[in-house]
């Protein structure tokens, strides 16, 4: 499956997120990949989040996390944005 990433431009548009991002993407690995969707698992503080992806859905939910920040506004958080740059940078095996 291709995995379609947010472009940059979208990723930054709320800083302060982007940089808690980029702070979690060493803590980013793969729990599990099928042919229409990814499991990613983001350890921030000891507490692990699931970031999904969804090929078969459009737009900004094809990405979804079970944080708190993500439920509450509707809007990308910091471990979304760190699987992207994990997955830009060729981070995560297995993909």
């Amino acid at each position: 499956m291709k995995i379609e990433l947010i472009s940059d431009d979208i990723l930054k548009k709320e800083s302060n997120i982007y940089i808690k991002g980029i702070k979690l993407v060493n803590k980013v690995r793969l729990d599990y990949a099928t042919d229409k969707h990814s499991s990613f698992l983001v350890d921030h503080d000891g507490k692990i989040h699931n970031v999904m992806y969804f090929s078969e859905k459009n737009d900004m939910k094809r990405w979804q996390c079970d944080c708190k920040w993500y439920t509450l506004h509707d809007k990308i958080c910091s471990h979304i944005i760190a699987v992207n740059l994990a997955l830009r940078d060729k981070k995560i095996v297995g993909v």
